[in-house]
């Protein structure tokens, strides 16, 4: 009896388990992925919690043998030394124990103190913005063909009651999509519940991050307080809450599917992801939904590691339309974005685009605005070469047989740049001649990168009050 007993016990487990990569299989399809890839990629973001766990292991049963899995983990520094290093050493020897690569990053402590203070956000939102540049920075190493996170049909219906307290719109009522980008979540269609099974069923311990319990978090005084309400009193709010997300996503598509036809005519992204330019006029007699989603698009081709609050969103088409009706400039501003209107454009742009200490560069490969060091250049086609524009100041000038791409940056050593007579001078020794002394590294050069050997040809000294030097 004890036998027969211990066989439906073990079919019991197995199916369970079954069942569980069946779903993580299906939801991978819904993420793009292709499960049968022998040459498939993918990277996985394990912080030793239950339900990266959970996802690690699954893709390594559900996966061909000669797909490659790679893991990272963050360790954020934000807890006992003991507890968040111990989290990220349980994750290493997790992928030892199973022979999968590991990359370990450790964020110096009270780093994301300091973030947090300076970008004036929360400590949740200055953490996911120091993992997922990580992340980032990991995908472009590895390249890997996406990188999977590990959140649930749980985590979803907590989002999704987190942002109706927040006052969202549709576009964050849909919830959390099963792929944004590089990103995939291939446990989106799992229940914490189901996770926790499937690790007993394994065997399978997993670390418990003590923060869990910290309701100073907004996702955490959801968890704890407002869904076991909704369970006891309101047994069907998660069906519910999964046809709001279908409608959501539904109306949230029709209006994006307008701001995608409307973002070539008003819309310009420059200087490699560095800014982009909205014709305000046009912005202005969009809708505010479809508006709020040509931000949205805009912000995708930026690639911001930081989420932006919706306030920011709402006061650039507010201040767009006004700009449009009065004529006068203003400017918003959140965490490393900032907006300049005025009547005639809306330059969206990345602050902090110093790539030393005082440095800088942008390149343009197109006409349009980019804003790089303490300027706002635009660049125009002209007959015979091309007009460069700072757009705060007003000052222009003309460089004949320049074509685009053109990078306009700060001087570096061993730069020179060519005579009247042909011979070559150095940048340091002119700069030297103007007296610039502190300003040196604030001088913009433009360098005409349409060229085989890439010459400098302009000296732009008078937007810091000195001479201009133009190879003619």
């Amino acid at each position: 009896m004890g036998r027969v007993l211990f066989f439906c016990k073990c079919a019991t487990l197995l199916k369970m388990v079954c069942a569980f990569e069946k779903k993580v299989s299906a939801c991978l399809v819904k993420c793009g992925i292709n499960i049968k890839d022998k040459n498939l990629s993918l990277g996985v973001a394990v912080s030793g919690g239950a339900d990266s766990v959970s996802l690690l292991l699954a893709l390594k049963n559900i996966l061909p043998s000669s797909a490659k899995i790679q893991v990272i983990t963050v360790n954020h520094n934000l807890r006992r030394e003991e507890e968040t290093s111990g989290d990220a050493s349980f994750v290493q020897n997790l992928c030892s124990s199973i022979n999968i690569p590991c990359t370990r990053l450790d964020i110096p402590k009270n780093r994301i103190y300091e973030l947090a203070s300076v970008r004036k956000t929360g400590l949740e939102e200055a953490a996911r913005s120091v993992r997922y540049e990580a992340f980032e920075n990991f995908i472009k190493t590895t390249k890997v063909d996406a990188l999977c996170t590990a959140h649930t049909l749980s985590d979803n219906a907590e989002t999704l009651v987190m942002r109706f307290l927040q006052g969202s719109g549709a576009e964050g009522l849909k919830g959390i999509p099963y792929r944004r980008g590089n990103f995939i979540r291939p446990l989106l269609d799992v229940s914490r519940t189901e996770v926790e099974s499937y690790l007993k069923a394994l065997g399978q311990d997993y670390r418990t991050d003590s923060t869990n319990a910290d309701t100073t978090f907004l996702r955490n005084r959801i968890r704890s307080s407002v869904v076991p309400l909704l369970d006891e009193e309101f047994p069907g709010w998660k069906n519910a809450l999964s046809s709001l997300r279908q409608k959501m996503s539904e109306d949230d598509e029709a209006l994006f599917s307008s701001a995608r036809e409307l973002f070539s005519k008003a819309v310009r992204v420059n200087g490699e992801g560095q800014s982009a330019v909205f014709d305000t006029k046009l912005f202005a007699s969009s809708s505010g939904a479809v508006g709020r989603r040509l931000v949205y698009l805009a912000l995708e081709e930026l690639s911001l590691s930081q989420r932006v609050p919706f306030s920011f969103v709402q006061d650039l088409c507010t201040f767009a339309h006004l700009c449009a009706d009065d004529r006068k400039s203003r400017r918003c501003e959140t965490g490393l974005l900032e907006a300049l209107i005025d009547e005639e454009k809306i330059v969206l742009q990345k602050k902090g685009r110093v790539v030393t200490e005082s440095g800088f560069s942008a390149i343009l490969r197109e006409e349009g605005s980019v804003s790089c060091g303490d300027f706002c250049f635009s660049a125009h086609c002209v007959e015979g070469g091309m007009l460069l524009c700072e757009e705060a100041c007003g000052k222009s000038i003309s460089l004949s047989g320049v074509s685009f791409p053109v990078c306009i940056r700060s001087p570096i050593s061993g730069d020179s740049i060519r005579n009247a007579d042909g011979s070559m001078r150095s940048i340091k020794g002119i700069l030297d001649g103007w007296k610039a002394c502190s300003k040196k590294q604030h001088v913009p050069v433009v360098q005409d990168l349409s060229k085989e050997d890439q010459p400098l040809v302009c000296i732009w000294g008078s937007l810091l009050g000195f001479e201009n030097w133009i190879v003619r």
